[in-house]
């Protein structure tokens, strides 16, 4: 590779919007000032000084650097759920759930499994009341391995009482939930979901910290391509829109994902945050839990189809930004140049 190249390759640090408009003007400058042969040293001062300008939001641009930060809040968010999808991968298989009914309650009416969720339903015992029904099934459960918790009552509500516990062992976590309704009726129901593996939190955390450098430097790259678009205003909406559009689903994400991490007593199957698969939107339980049910204005699917919308607004409002020719994209080229030759 002649010396020529070889600083070509070295520029690559650089943002594509200085490269196109200063590229040669630097190769020429390094060349003149290394005499051609740059020492380790200096090759390692312009790879950092390229980053840097990855990193560097237009200069006087106030909102360009709140849209900056609200784009490293979504890579993170995005980042934090691509890294515990993974994590999901190390999620011990659910023992099935039909045997484990037939051990543990009095019948079974009906029940299912898969990678992530198990269930039963079951009628409680012919003069048998909630709690003893609650406490025997605590026992059993109890005597087949499986560290429970308390029984309590649930939350008062009309027409219904019912008791609970949760179970569990280190593949599967149980709630136990037996119930009685205003007109006499009664019932069991058993669900359960995998425990979180060991490399749930790394890969969760590694994802985050990736996601918050890569929406920063997303968020400065588009900054940088409307500011020097011929019609910057299109793209400048587009992308408003698109941005406000992933917050909703982004934040509620990030607190299912808090909620499922800290809370020691989950209220039920969907605190899972990926229990249908990959997830960005906020879990119906967590939903239910801020009194966002049935009614508000906008339900479970509509926060997964938002990111979808709004991430495909930003990716338009990127390709109709085309730099005005002859415009600056970055700072001065006479800075550029010197801070490389230094």
């Amino acid at each position: 590779m002649s010396a020529h190249g070889g600083h070509r390759t070295l520029l690559a640090a650089y943002p594509a919007r200085l490269r196109r408009k200063h590229g040669g003007e630097l190769v020429a400058t390094l060349m003149e000032a290394t005499g051609g042969r740059p020492t380790r040293s200096e090759r390692g001062w312009l790879v950092l000084d390229g980053l840097r300008e990855r990193f560097r939001p237009p200069a006087r641009r106030p909102l360009a650097v709140v849209a900056a930060v609200l784009a490293m809040l979504v890579g993170g968010a995005l980042g934090a759920a691509l890294g515990s999808w993974a994590g999901t991968a190390g999620y011990p298989a659910l023992p099935d759930a039909a045997a484990l009914s037939q051990r543990i309650l009095p019948g079974l009416e009906q029940s299912g499994s898969s990678d992530r969720y198990l269930f039963a339903s079951a009628p409680v015992a012919a003069g048998t009341g909630i709690e003893q029904a609650a406490q025997r099934i605590h026992q059993k459960l109890a005597a087949d391995g499986w560290r429970t918790g308390p029984v309590t009552a649930g939350d008062a509500s009309p027409g219904l009482t019912d008791v609970h516990f949760a179970a569990e062992n280190a593949e599967t976590r149980l709630d136990v939930y037996v119930y009685r309704y205003a007109d006499g009726t009664e019932g069991i129901q058993l669900a359960g979901w995998p425990q979180r593996p060991a490399s749930y939190l790394p890969l969760t955390i590694a994802g985050t910290l990736l996601g918050l450098a890569a929406g920063w430097l997303a968020g400065v790259a588009l900054a940088h391509r409307i500011r020097a678009a011929r019609r910057p205003r299109r793209s400048t909406v587009l992308a408003t829109v698109g941005l406000v559009a992933v917050l909703p689903s982004a934040a509620g994400f990030v607190a299912s994902l808090v909620r499922y991490l800290t809370v020691a007593d989950p209220v039920g199957t969907g605190e899972l945050v990926h229990s249908r698969g990959f997830a960005f939107a906020p879990t119906v339980d967590l939903m239910r839990a801020l009194d966002l049910g049935e009614g508000w204005f906008l339900s479970p699917s509509d926060l997964e189809q938002l990111p979808i919308w709004g991430f495909a607004l930003i990716a338009v409002a990127a390709i109709i930004a085309r730099p005005r020719r002859g415009d600056l994209a970055g700072e001065p080229g006479n800075r550029e140049n010197s801070r490389v030759v230094a």
